[in-house]
């Protein structure tokens, strides 16, 4: 962890890696105290209410991906989707059992409701950049698939969260084959 960081934004930093470990249920601010050697009261300082950790996280995430975006906004169709995988190959790599769309989706019926609500705008986001991801790659002649953008677009974004679940049990292998298939459904 980046020493430079204020108190708040290790605690977003530990949150999302809490989250992305063990869900959002399963994760507490006593995690979060005991790493940082500080007291639960001083996380409550920041974030009263887990839920506007919750949303803090969440919009932490969504920025990181902007940030994704804005670094491959000049690069090739291509390359703009092998980002988003190796997004998801760092999360299964460092260990992380959930993405944070996939944690706020798979919860989604219990999770609060501004947390759902920024979950599911960041998930929307995803999903668009993807569609344009993929109707660029097909005019420029990347990528020569015959759905609808949009098809293959919700394909990738249930496909990934999935296979970073399943891929915990079934191993990187498997994981492998999966980001495969996903890189196939663009020829």
């Amino acid at each position: 962890m980046n020493t430079n960081m204020t108190t708040k934004e290790k605690i977003v930093e530990l949150g999302r890696d809490f989250v992305q470990q063990l869900g959002y249920h399963a994760f507490t601010y006593q995690l979060i105290a005991k790493e940082l050697n500080i007291k639960n009261a001083a996380i409550h300082h920041y974030f009263p209410a887990k839920e506007d950790l919750g949303v803090a996280i969440v919009e932490k995430d969504h920025s990181d991906f902007q940030h994704l975006v804005q670094a491959t906004s000049k690069s090739p169709a291509r390359e703009k989707a092998e980002a988003l995988l190796g997004v998801y190959s760092s999360y299964f790599s460092a260990g992380k059992n959930l993405c944070i769309v996939g944690a706020c989706i798979s919860a989604y019926a219990e999770v609060p409701e501004r947390m759902g609500v920024v979950a599911k705008h960041y998930q929307e986001t995803i999903y668009q950049w993807l569609v344009a991801v993929f109707t660029e790659g097909l005019a420029a002649g990347e990528f020569h698939f015959t759905e609808r953008a949009e098809d293959l677009a919700a394909l990738w974004i249930a496909t990934l969260p999935g296979a970073l679940q399943v891929a915990q049990a079934r191993g990187g292998q498997y994981f492998e084959q999966v980001l495969d298939q996903l890189r196939k459904s663009l020829h």
